[in-house]
C-alpha cells in the first residue's frame, strides 16, 4: 500500500482562493458603498421631515405662531442643538422644540459628503416650514421637496 503525504492545502491552491476573493470584494465594494450613501441620505430626510413636523407642531401654539410668522424666520439647528432658542422654547410651553420629537435632542447628520453641516428651518409669514440642510454656504432643500442635487 502506498502511503500519500497530504497535509493540507498547496500554496497555489491558497493564492487562487485569495484571487477569487480579491475580484469578488472588488466588484462588491463600489455597490455596498453606495448603500451606505443612500442610507445615509435617507436618514437625513427623515430627521428632516421629523424637524419639519416638530415645527408645524410648536407652531400651534397661538402666541408662537403670531410671533414666529411676522416676519421670515430662519434657524440653524447643529448637532449641539438641544433647543433652538428662547423664543420657541418659551412659546412651547417651556418644553424645547425638540420634546416634539419624542424627547429626542436635535438630529445628527450623517451623510456629509458634500459638506453639510447643519439643519436649516425656515418659516414663512404663512406660517409654512421648510427645512434644508446647509453647509453654510450653499442649502439643499429636503422639505417638502428634496433638490435634485441631494438625490445625487
Amino acid at each position: 500500500m502506498k502511503k500519500t503525504n497530504n497535509k493540507g492545502f498547496s500554496l497555489v491552491e491558497l493564492i487562487i482562493v485569495i484571487a477569487i476573493m480579491a475580484i469578488l470584494a472588488g466588484a462588491i465594494a463600489p455597490a455596498l458603498i453606495r448603500y451606505i450613501d443612500r442610507s445615509r441620505k435617507s436618514n437625513d430626510i427623515n430627521a428632516c421631515k421629523s424637524i419639519k413636523t416638530a415645527f408645524e407642531t410648536a407652531l400651534t401654539n397661538e402666541d408662537l405662531y403670531s410671533e414666529l410668522t411676522t416676519g421670515v424666520t430662519t434657524y440653524t439647528i447643529t448637532e449641539a442643538s438641544t433647543t433652538v432658542s428662547p423664543a420657541i422654547a418659551k412659546g412651547n410651553g417651556g418644553k424645547d422644540i425638540f420634546s416634539n420629537l419624542s424627547g429626542q435632542k436635535a438630529p445628527k447628520l450623517k451623510y456629509k459628503k458634500q459638506g453639510a453641516n447643519a439643519y436649516k428651518v425656515e418659516i414663512s409669514t404663512s406660517g409654512e416650514v421648510k427645512v434644508s440642510i446647509t453647509d453654510g454656504s450653499h442649502d439643499w432643500a429636503i422639505c417638502p421637496e428634496v433638490c435634485e442635487d441631494y438625490q445625487k
